[in-house]
């Protein structure tokens, strides 16, 4: 049985990092407040939502490079031999 977690690390492996940020933003174990926060921004801003955080003043291109930067050095690197 494949897991969430499994499924995620897949397809960030794949380079679908849309797809495996819209999982990995719903975790709530493995990532600090702020992470969840930078990933859930991130995955909305990917998903059509970006006028709205730039509106309201966040760097929506930021968060989206602070949330590669989160699930690579928290996924990618584990996976290496």
């Amino acid at each position: 049985m494949e897991t969430k977690t499994n499924k995620a690390i897949s397809l960030l492996q794949c380079g679908d990092f849309k797809a495996a940020l819209t999982i990995f933003s719903t975790f709530r174990m493995g990532f600090t407040k702020e992470e969840q926060r930078t990933l859930k921004i991130a995955s909305e801003s990917l998903s059509g939502n970006s006028s709205f955080y730039r509106q309201l003043g966040i760097d929506t291109d930021s968060e989206i490079e602070k949330s590669k930067s989160i699930l690579l050095s928290k996924y990618m690197l584990k996976s290496a031999p």
